[in-house]
């Protein structure tokens, strides 16, 4: 028997041949014509709405009313059928009742329309899977593209399209938008409008029957108006093709349903499966896409990844006010954001921005009397300075200034200069600094009521210049040797689903897992002969019928000789016999005693993600901190050196009670047992004991 390996994952490769759709994504977001079947005269229907949202859009292309029983509507003439309308039509907005959206799918291929959008709800996310699964196949039959069911709508402000039945008025931006709920979509629309939040495109996925996150990141990748993609997630169907996502451009996920009742809702909501969070954040992880915590923090980071990439680290704060710089100075410290500390330097280029009595350490305090004029002076040394790499701008509210000058003045000196560097705007104070930050919004400058948020913005540009230059991994697709396959052939064979400890420890030894020196006797004879040069060691009884070993006295430590080896494997023999008469004693297990500290590895299948590897701190650490890290399989040395450096604890594996980790040989561990991944649905390595000499699996458990 041969060992199938695990389908690779893409890790940012270059190629785009993984899982490529081939369908038309263009014609969805740029239609040169768009047919609306379900078009009404009835204002509260939904495809009254949609027609009302196109035409009041200023969509410039053809657009086709469906609708058997209206000559017009909305001024403009209706076709009985989509397959009436004497010009070809790239989107079909599908709003009719459910019982009729088969039929409604099925004229559309026979017109070759290249995408369709089906509004219409009452499939997956009631339990109607295989209606949904009918449509799926009439547009894979067609080759065309299939956007939802049960949506609100797209949109896509460079063609002027608004095919939903949310708000009419989106601000043109450069972020594509990518939502599974609709209600939540269509309120944030609300929201971005008033916090003059461009959008470039806002797309409703729905159930995700054919076009998911993959297809529409790859999309927005290749355009020119969209810089930076958030998406809304409940939920992922397919978590292997997921993987195969081509990242280029900045992906802010917003992924809810992270506790248990969460993850329920989220089933119930969309038809989509939630999995554990844990894997969530590895695949996010591997894929360079950034996770935000809240909606706020979303958009924040969204509109903050549109300004130039930092050159370097060293920021300045600007401020009018002593304590809101303080506060900032705590965030960036918190953020691991370094502040440029020469006061010298700071005090000759800044000192001619403010009064006597401001100063020019960092934060560069303008005071309290600071002008329009004093910003304008201040943000362009910020801009025009080689030595600073990024500005946090930040304005208190006072009397004797106004805050939308304030606003103009950074906004000005920003253009004028060339957005040559990344600048984030926190401003404090009532009604008119409200307007003053939507102000630096519309002109795509990220502004903040608090500094937590600002600061925050600036750091995830730093998050995305390392994600967006770090290494490419070299995902390993080997398969377990011929041996090691043999082995859990022959444990199937006898109807055994657990590896005895020996066994588990050859198969791991044979794909590469390095082990402590270990033997398995029968006698005690046998045991002091294969003990040679492993003292001390341990012995553990080997019996398929016993699992707690230590309840029988089947575990025994720190044997240091031959002579203490016979009396206790002669004694552990008696305890166990004594302890569990009815179980079949097969041997004994010896295995070298080693020191350092505890890890744990281990591998099972995620149901969306198939086969993870999990790594973090053993013993008590991992009973009580629970601090453990996943990657998805597959992954390579590159990825394997993240997945450790991810834990809270890995300060630890640099040095701990004096002794330190030996993360090549942890490494080997997590790469070798992926081996196993196509062959096992569970492998427990506890402890996998690191020093400065090595790593060892002392203990394992796999499950077939």
């Amino acid at each position: 028997m041969s060992c199938p390996p695990v389908s690779p994952l893409n890790q940012n490769q270059d190629s785009d041949s993984c899982g490529k759709n081939t369908k038309d994504l263009g014609a969805i977001f740029k239609p040169k014509s768009v047919a609306i079947i379900g078009a009404s005269t009835n204002p509260e229907k939904i495809g009254h709405q949609i027609l009302k949202n196109i035409i009041g859009g200023g969509f410039e292309g053809n657009v086709f009313p469906i609708n058997r029983h209206e000559n017009q509507v909305l001024g403009l003439k209706t076709y009985p059928t989509i397959g009436e309308v004497p010009d070809s039509v790239d989107l079909a907005i599908i709003a009719i009742p459910t019982a009729h959206v088969l039929s409604a799918m099925e004229e559309c291929a026979a017109k070759n329309v290249k995408s369709v959008a089906v509004i219409t709800s009452g499939f997956a996310e009631v339990g109607k899977k295989d209606e949904e699964l009918k449509l799926k196949n009439v547009a894979d039959k067609a080759n065309m593209a299939l956007i939802g069911p049960n949506i609100f709508g797209i949109i896509y402000t460079p063609s002027k399209l608004n095919a939903s039945f949310g708000p009419r008025d989106i601000l043109p931006g450069k972020i594509a938008f990518v939502s599974q709920s609709g209600a939540l979509g269509i309120a944030l629309m609300g929201w971005t409008t008033m916090e003059k939040i461009g959008l470039a495109s806002l797309v409703s996925v729905g159930n995700k029957a054919d076009i998911e996150e993959k297809e529409l990141i790859e999309y927005f990748n290749q355009d020119g108006n969209v810089e930076v993609i958030l998406i809304y997630m409940e939920g992922i169907k397919q978590g292997r093709k997921f993987m195969q996502t081509q990242v280029k451009k900045p992906v802010v996920v917003l992924k809810v349903g992270c506790s248990q009742r969460g993850a329920k809702a989220a089933v119930s909501h969309t038809g989509s499966l939630a999995g554990a969070d844990k894997i969530y954040d590895a695949a996010f992880k591997q894929l360079g896409i950034l996770r935000a915590k809240t909606f706020t923090e979303a958009f924040g980071w969204s509109r903050s990844l549109s300004l130039p990439a930092p050159k370097g680290e060293e920021t300045v704060i600007i401020t009018n006010g002593g304590g809101i710089g303080v506060r900032t100075t705590d965030e960036c410290e918190t953020a691991d954001i370094k502040i440029l500390d020469d006061p010298k330097w700071l005090e000759e280029k800044f000192r001619v921005t403010m009064p006597d009595f401001g100063s020019t350490k960092n934060p560069v305090d303008i005071t309290g009397q600071a002008k329009a004029a004093n910003y304008k002076q201040a943000v362009n040394i910020v801009l025009r300075e080689d030595k600073i790499n990024a500005g946090i701008i930040l304005y208190c509210e006072t009397v004797i200034t106004n805050a939308l000058d304030i606003a103009k003045a950074i906004q000005e000196e920003y253009e004028a200069v060339g957005r040559n560097k990344p600048i984030v705007v926190a401003m404090v104070g009532g009604e008119k600094t409200r307007d003053a930050i939507y102000y630096l919004n519309e002109h795509h400058i990220p502004a903040f009521t608090s500094v937590t948020q600002a600061v925050s913005a600036l750091k995830v540009l730093h998050t995305w210049k390392d994600i967006s230059c770090r290494v490419k991994d070299n995902p390993e697709t080997a398969c377990a040797p011929k041996e090691a396959v043999d082995l859990i052939e022959k444990v199937k064979k006898e109807n055994r689903n657990i590896l005895m400890e020996h066994e588990a420890r050859k198969v791991l030894e044979l794909c590469g897992v390095p082990t402590p020196k270990w033997g398995f006797a029968t006698t005690a004879e046998d045991a002091v002969r294969q003990a040679k040069d492993m003292y001390p060691l341990a012995i553990k009884i080997a019996s398929v019928d016993i699992v707690h070993k230590t309840d029988v006295g089947g575990v025994i430590l720190n044997i240091r000789n031959d002579e203490e080896l016979r009396t206790k494997f002669n004694l552990m023999m008696q305890q166990v016999k004594a302890a569990a008469p009815k179980a079949n004693i097969l041997g004994i297990n010896l295995i070298q005693m080693v020191k350092g500290i505890e890890c744990i590895v281990g591998l099972n299948h995620d149901p969306q993600f198939g086969p993870v590897v999990m790594f973090g701190l053993g013993g008590v650490f991992v009973e009580v901190l629970k601090d453990v890290s996943f990657r998805i399989v597959p992954f390579g040395k590159v990825e394997a050196e993240r997945l450790i450096n991810d834990i809270k604890g890995r300060k630890i594996l640099e040095g701990f009670r004096g002794l330190t980790a030996n993360k090549p040989s942890i490494i080997q561990t997590l790469c070798a047992i992926q081996k196993l991944a196509p062959l096992v649905k569970e492998i427990d390595i506890n402890p996998l004991m690191t020093s400065k000499d090595g790593s060892y699996a002392v203990d394992a458990r796999i499950v077939l």
